[in-house]
């Protein structure tokens, strides 16, 4: 009884196939600094993204608590 062809194993066989043996090509020393300050580049824009969304969201939260406190004593002195 043969078993089916799992979907994995069809694309881990194709894979097999047609992947290049050896590649024939040059690398200069240069490419691989490109390569890491492409990588910290990315990095930092994340870091700054993040940040910005945190000091966005920390705003909201104690800006949420001083408009109910200022409500409050808005309130108070009004009548």
């Amino acid at each position: 009884m043969s078993r089916p062809i799992r979907r994995d194993q069809l694309i881990a066989a194709t894979a097999f196939v047609f992947a290049p043996t050896a590649a024939h090509a040059y690398v200069d020393p240069g490419s691989a600094g490109f390569v890491i300050t492409s990588v910290l580049g990315f990095l930092a824009a994340g870091g700054y993204i993040i940040r910005g969304y945190l000091g966005r969201l920390k705003r909201r939260v104690f800006r949420g608590d001083r408009k109910a406190e200022d409500s409050d004593v808005s309130d108070a002195t009004d009548g």
